[in-house]
């Protein structure tokens, strides 16, 4: 007599209803890791502009002349580092120093802007306070400001979002 054969494997029924389960725990997750990017964006549009304006400081200092924050609002938003008022950061010039645009951090509104400038002398800015307030889709805001001696800083209005500290 000849011994049973025996089988290894999955059959296709198997495999698909693994593929199924597979399927719908991926989409309980996808709108998670959606709002999980979203909120990166969001802090990573923080802590840039707070590095920007500390870097704006900075060269204003080596440089030795006044520099501005510039801020073109809207949905296509950007801001320039530059070294005059009516820079366009939209535009390629020589008075640009960085831009940073919204194409950068897709999904990251920008309002409540306020245009600043960076004395060489002092390292202060013209009028302390906001800056700018970013918004993410979820809801969180987060404002970044400049104290009266020139130092940036980014805080929480709404919403949670470690390690930056609620205002």
């Amino acid at each position: 007599m000849v011994p049973a054969l025996r089988q290894r494997g999955l059959t296709l029924i198997e495999l698909m209803i693994g593929l199924g389960i597979c399927a719908v725990l991926m989409s309980l997750a996808v709108p998670s890791f959606a709002s999980y990017l979203q909120r990166q964006r969001l802090k990573a549009a923080a802590q840039g502009l707070e590095l920007d304006l500390r870097e704006a400081r900075y060269e204003s200092a080596r440089r030795g002349a006044a520099l501005n924050l510039v801020f073109m609002p809207g949905p296509d938003w950007c801001y320039a580092i530059a070294s005059t008022p009516e820079c366009d950061c939209h535009l390629q010039q020589p008075c640009r120093i960085k831009t940073v645009r919204a194409q950068d951090l897709r999904g990251v509104h920008l309002s409540d802007t306020h245009a600043t400038r960076f004395d060489p002398a002092s390292g202060n800015v013209d009028q302390p306070g906001t800056i700018a307030v970013w918004q993410a889709p979820g809801g969180e805001k987060v404002r970044v400001s400049v104290s009266p001696l020139g130092r940036p800083f980014a805080c929480m209005t709404e919403g949670n979002l470690p390690p930056l500290p609620t205002c």
